[in-house]
């Protein structure tokens, strides 16, 4: 029968302890970062004040007296670089997350493979998945989401129309463009993409027309790596559990020679001492699938209603002003439309196979639009409101 040695229940604590203190440092940190205000008396108001004011102000007060006082300016540079400019960081410690995974799962799972349940043809689909993985991700990441320029200005701007809801004829000073409908300047690209979603800290990138499909090929590749490897490895300590009979077996406890019967607790807690990085990558896996099942379902329902991120956060915002007008401003939401929504179907195909890929980011050279001087896209404000009178 399976034995609990000292050294087992040992390791076994540091586990506990461990996942633990990432529950609790992890869970206060996103509260902090959700919750947590300057002015307040929550816990999450009081832990923002300590670690986003206190500790930072007592740490330059640190570094310039034993430093000077070039070391506190440094420290700004440094947070200024992490937190507002487009940089790596973020993408390296991707790529350590998940060439360090697979590279886990290799080492403890495949010696496992083949088995009753698995045949050892997995260990190449799991290679190929993952390398679908990096791929997919490395394309998001250099692709150009649709930076807006002075050659294809006119191209965008006749694509979406303005609809004078959300989007208006405006003007961006940092590029010294028309802006057309539908697209935003990034503070961190220094640029205006057309169709906008978000900026994805994960491929250093914006999502645009340009590479929005890739960015949902992201998510829905990390989505299967998670729910293939959770099932390969759930099924690999299913395997183990009826080869040695674990649900039957008799555990003693080493200290009084006394001897249980096994339940699934028992079961698990040996599993955790004899398989603790197989249960790891078990239970890492099905939790971040959950989580990317949750956001890849969100960015899909966005593309079936024929929205952006950008543009839902828009929305919300025009709603919200409309509702201070009182009964007139509700009046107003009723008449709210989305004229971006050509249907279930067409709002996909715009996504995952654009009219033009190439052209917004290489159209034939034109005049540049500037403010004041669009007369297409006045000429297309007309039309509009011509169809609309109809």
């Amino acid at each position: 029968s399976p034995l609990f040695s000292e050294c087992r229940l040992g390791a076994m604590s540091v586990f506990y302890w461990t996942i633990a203190g990432y529950i609790i440092v992890g869970g206060g940190g996103v509260g902090v970062f959700l919750w947590g205000k300057e002015h307040g008396n929550s816990i999450f108001d009081r832990l923002y004040r300590i670690f986003c004011m206190h500790l930072p102000r007592l740490l330059k007060q640190g570094l310039e007296k034993c430093f000077g006082k070039r070391a506190p300016a440094c420290l700004d540079a440094a947070w200024v670089y992490v937190c507002y400019t487009s940089n790596p960081l973020v993408q390296l410690f991707y790529l350590l997350v998940v060439v360090g995974g697979y590279a886990t799962f290799v080492a403890y799972s495949h010696p496992h493979l083949p088995n009753r349940f698995i045949s050892s043809i997995h260990k190449y689909i799991g290679f190929i998945i993952f390398s679908l993985c990096l791929a997919v991700w490395w394309r998001a990441c250099t692709t150009d989401p649709g930076t807006v320029t002075e050659q294809n200005v006119e191209k965008i701007c006749d694509q979406w129309q303005w609809d004078e809801q959300i989007f208006h004829m405006a003007h961006c000073r940092s590029c010294d463009l028309i802006k057309p409908a539908r697209s935003k300047h990034c503070s961190l690209c220094q640029r205006c993409v057309a169709r906008f979603d978000h900026h994805c800290i994960w491929i250093n990138n914006c999502v645009g027309v340009g590479n929005h499909r890739y960015f949902l090929g992201f998510l829905g590749m990390h989505l299967v790596i998670c729910f293939y490897g959770f099932g390969l490895t759930a099924t690999i300590l299913y395997e183990i559990i009826v080869s040695k009979d674990l649900l039957s077996a008799v555990f003693v406890k080493p200290d009084t020679r006394e001897r249980f019967t096994a339940t699934k607790l028992m079961v698990g807690q040996y599993l955790l001492a004899t398989e603790g990085m197989v249960v790891f990558i078990c239970v890492l896996c099905c939790i971040m699938g959950i989580v990317l099942f949750g956001f890849f379902g969100w960015h899909l329902y966005l593309v079936r209603s024929g929205t952006t991120t950008n543009e839902l956060s828009k929305w919300s915002y025009l709603r919200m002003c409309l509702k201070h007008e009182g009964e007139e401003g509700r009046e107003k939401i009723k008449l709210l439309n989305n004229e971006y929504n050509q249907g279930c179907i067409q709002n996909f195909r715009e996504v995952l196979f654009p009219m033009f890929p190439m052209e917004v980011h290489a159209a034939e050279k034109k005049g540049p639009l500037k403010s004041g001087s669009s007369k297409e896209a006045k000429e297309g404000k007309n039309r509009k409101k011509a169809k609309k009178s109809d």
